[in-house]
């Protein structure tokens, strides 16, 4: 990491990581990654986990390393109910920052995960194959109006003041969601991985978002456009809108266009893929200013209000 990268990095935080131990091999757990921020001088990051809550991980690291900050949520996918009420109530409770709508089980991603990157979801297709369940989520009903859980989870949401992000779900449902939060009164709205060949927004759709209180998220690890055209995006819509994360955690990426990565083979660490990530984008013309806006003073609302 070179003195302009630590400079921009200097109280930063990552939304956006995927720790072990989780059933997926991961490349550190977050105390391992403890020792990288400060040294990076970096301030929190999120804890995701596609399976489980995060939030008392959170609390628990918190307790250790009080002078980093961890953050901890939920997604909702099958394995803690899909769209339950029950599940997000409990996460609020306990101190919960960030409810992801359904990531590896959104019906939307689920065909073309299951054909390019079967590991993702093997263990739903073995539950499946054995009629146990059906863990594709779709948050639309067949009318295609948002499911009334969805307004129940999003008024939840609300009372604990927490940030409701779309995950893997469709355009057309992320747009849904985030008018019916912005609606809902909830003020922290996240267009998750907009870049992601999954859930690729366009200009007008991310301008759309925007519109509706949303902030939109790019990850260093998902892009399935090339880096400048992000740039280009976040440019001519104004950085105040956007946040830098990494999506990382995996050990290697599994890269080619159809798994949705343009990168492939061993994966950084979520330190030196953020200081990577706003590098590029400096190269891209963005001031300091800008790069420290998109990894401190933006994500800090999410993590800290």
């Amino acid at each position: 990491m070179n003195d302009f990268q630590r400079k921009i990095l200097d109280g930063a935080y990552d939304l956006h990581i995927h720790f072990g131990p989780d059933v997926m091999p991961r490349k550190a757990t977050e105390d391992e990654m403890a020792a990288r921020f400060r040294e990076a001088g970096m301030k929190g990051f999120a804890i995701k986990s596609h399976f489980t809550p995060t939030v008392e991980r959170a609390q628990l690291f918190n307790s250790r390393n009080p002078d980093l900050h961890a953050v901890g949520g939920i997604v909702l996918n099958s394995s803690v109910g899909g769209l339950n009420p029950m599940a997000v109530e409990l996460a609020g409770r306990l101190g919960g920052k960030i409810v992801w709508f359904p990531t590896l089980d959104a019906a939307h991603d689920r065909p073309r995960l299951k054909e390019n990157i079967p590991m993702f979801v093997e263990m739903q297709t073995k539950l499946e194959e054995r009629k146990m369940m059906r863990s594709a989520i779709s948050i639309l009903d067949e009318e295609g109006k948002l499911k009334r859980e969805v307004f129940c989870i999003l008024e939840l949401i609300r009372d604990y003041n927490m940030a409701v992000a779309t995950g893997h779900i469709s355009v057309r449902e992320g747009l849904a969601l985030v008018r019916a939060a912005h609606e809902s009164g909830i003020r922290k709205i996240i267009v998750t991985h907009a870049d992601w060949k999954a859930t690729n927004y366009s200009v007008d759709e991310q301008a759309e978002a925007i519109a509706n209180g949303a902030m939109i998220e790019h990850c260093f690890m998902t892009p399935s456009i090339p880096y400048e055209e992000i740039a280009a995006q976040m440019r001519q819509l104004g950085p105040e809108h956007f946040f830098l994360s990494t999506d990382l955690g995996a050990p290697r990426v599994p890269g080619g266009k159809n798994n949705g990565f343009m990168m492939s083979g061993e994966a950084p660490y979520a330190d030196e893929g953020l200081a990577a990530f706003v590098q590029i984008m400096h190269d891209n013309g963005f001031s300091d200013e800008e790069l420290r806006r998109m990894v401190t003073e933006n994500p800090a609302v999410i993590a800290e209000d």
